[in-house]
C-alpha cells in the first residue's frame, strides 16, 4: 500500500519540487521601503569632469608643435586622437602625409591638466584644493577628473557622504574650458552611449546648476551570502572572470568600458590609447592601422557591448534632477564656467534588499512536503531506527522465514510444470 501510494504521488511530488526550487531562486530577493532616516548616511555622488574638442585650441596648439606652415590635415588628424569617440575618420590621411604616432606625448600637449581645467573649489563652503580630490580616471573620453569616486581613490569606501550632522552636500567650481559634466553614482565610470547616466555639456562662459535627489539601496547582510544570480547583482569586491584590470573594483559601467576593450583585443588585437596606457596597465596600445581597425568595427562593437554580460551593481544610489538651469549664454565671454552640483535635501526613504527565502526556507519547504505525501519526519525516520535494531531478531526471523517460503513455493510451481 506504501509503494503504491508513492507511485501515485510521484505526479505530484515532481511539479511542486520543481515550482519550490523556481521559486526559490527568483524570489529570493525583496525590496521593502525604509523611512527610519535619522541616522543614515547618504553617498553624495561622484562629479567627473571631461574636455570636450575645441578646434580654436587645435589650432593653435598645432600651430606651436608643428609649425605655422604644417599640413592642415594633420589638425583634423591630432582631434580626433586627442578627443577619441571609438572612431578615426581622418587616420586615412596617414597613408600620404606623415602623422605624429606618439599618442601618449599628443595627448600630454592638447588636453588640459587639472590645475589647468578646474580651478576655485568648494565643498559644503569649505575652499579645497581641486587636484586633491578630483583624481584622474582612465575613460572612454579619456583622462577625465573625478571628485568623490571610488574607482580613482582605489578605496572601497565612499569619501564624502551626507548625514543629519553635516547637510545634504554641495559642490561648486568654475572649469576654464568646454567641459562635460557627470554625475553618477562613486562606484561607476563614465562610458559612450550610457542611458540613464546624468551628463551635461558645460561651454565656457555659461553657468551652470544642477539639484538633485538621490535614492539609497541599503543591502542587508544576509544578501552577500547569496551567490550573484540569485540577488542578480554583485558587489564592487567580488570576482568577474571578464574583468581585465582597468578598474580596481566591480560596477556596471566598469564592466561595459572592459567587456569593449575585450572586443577590440579580439578583432583588432589593440585598443584605443585612452585605455591602453603604459604607467596603469599592460594592454596593448593601437597604432594608426589599429584605430582604422577600431573605426571598420565600430558598427558592430557598438552592437555587441550591448550583449555583454554585465549585471547591475548591488551598491548603485539613483540620483534624479530636481532642478537643471538652462544655458546662460548672456556672459559667455567670461573665461571660466561657473558649475554648482548639490542635493535638494537628505532623504527620508530608501530602498532595503532583504533576503526573502533563505536555504533554511527551503529546507522548511521540503520538509513539509515529504512529511505531506510520504508521512515522513525526523523524529520517525529515527524511530524507525530504533524499532529496527530493537526487534532485529524477529525481523531477521520473519525475513529468512519469507525467503525460504519463497523459494519452496518456486520449487512447487517447477515440479508442476
Amino acid at each position: 500500500m506504501y509503494l503504491g501510494t508513492l507511485y501515485v504521488s510521484l505526479t505530484f511530488i515532481v511539479p511542486v519540487t520543481k515550482s519550490l526550487m523556481e521559486s526559490y531562486f527568483a524570489t529570493s530577493v525583496s525590496f521593502n521601503l525604509d523611512t527610519i532616516y535619522l541616522n543614515w548616511n547618504t553617498s553624495f555622488p561622484a562629479i567627473t569632469v571631461c574636455e570636450l574638442y575645441n578646434s580654436e585650441k587645435i589650432w593653435d596648439t598645432s600651430d606651436a608643435l608643428f609649425g605655422i606652415e604644417h599640413d592642415f590635415h594633420i589638425d583634423d588628424f591630432v582631434g580626433e586622437i586627442a578627443f577619441f569617440r571609438g572612431s578615426c575618420t581622418s587616420c586615412e590621411i596617414c597613408q600620404r602625409v606623415q602623422c605624429p604616432d606618439n599618442f601618449t606625448q599628443l595627448l600630454d600637449v592638447f588636453r588640459s591638466k587639472c590645475h589647468e581645467l578646474i580651478v576655485e573649489c568648494q565643498y559644503l563652503n569649505q575652499i579645497f584644493d581641486c587636484c586633491d580630490q578630483f583624481l584622474p580616471i582612465l575613460t572612454e573620453y579619456g583622462v577625465c577628473y573625478t571628485f568623490n569616486s571610488v574607482q580613482a581613490r582605489k578605496v572601497a569606501q565612499v569619501q564624502f557622504k551626507n548625514n543629519r550632522m553635516t547637510g545634504a552636500g554641495n559642490l561648486k567650481f568654475l572649469a576654464t574650458a568646454d567641459i562635460q559634466v557627470n554625475v553618477h553614482p562613486p562606484i561607476d565610470v563614465p562610458f559612450l552611449f550610457s542611458e540613464g547616466m546624468i551628463r551635461e555639456t558645460v561651454l565656457l562662459g555659461n553657468n551652470k546648476e544642477l539639484i538633485l535627489n538621490v535614492i539609497e539601496v541599503y543591502n542587508h547582510e544576509s544578501v552577500e551570502e547569496l551567490n550573484h544570480e540569485q540577488r542578480r547583482c554583485r558587489y564592487s569586491h567580488e570576482y568577474d572572470e571578464h574583468r581585465i584590470g582597468i578598474y580596481e573594483f566591480y560596477s556596471f559601467s566598469g564592466c561595459i568600458v572592459e567587456c569593449t576593450v575585450t572586443l577590440q583585443l579580439l578583432y583588432c588585437n589593440c585598443t584605443s590609447h585612452f585605455m591602453a596606457v603604459p604607467s596603469k596597465n599592460s594592454l596593448p596600445m593601437c597604432d594608426v592601422q589599429g584605430l582604422i581597425c577600431l573605426t571598420d568595427i565600430h558598427d558592430r562593437l557598438f552592437a555587441e557591448r550591448k550583449s555583454c554580460d554585465c549585471m547591475s551593481s548591488c551598491e548603485e544610489p539613483e540620483y534624479n534632477i530636481i532642478y537643471n538651469s538652462a544655458d546662460d549664454k548672456q556672459d559667455s565671454e567670461k573665461d571660466f564656467s561657473d558649475i554648482h552640483v548639490a542635493l535638494v535635501e537628505l532623504p527620508t526613504q530608501r530602498y532595503v534588499r532583504r533576503v526573502s527565502k533563505t536555504f533554511l526556507d527551503l529546507l522548511i519547504s521540503f520538509g513539509g512536503l515529504i512529511s505531506l505525501f510520504f508521512n515522513l519526519s525526523a523524529l520517525r525516520v529515527v524511530e524507525a531506527i530504533f524499532m529496527a535494531l530493537e526487534y532485529r531478531k524477529e525481523v531477521l526471523k520473519w525475513i529468512n522465514r519469507i525467503f525460504i517460503g519463497t523459494l519452496k513455493y518456486l520449487k512447487i510451481l517447477i515440479k508442476l510444470k
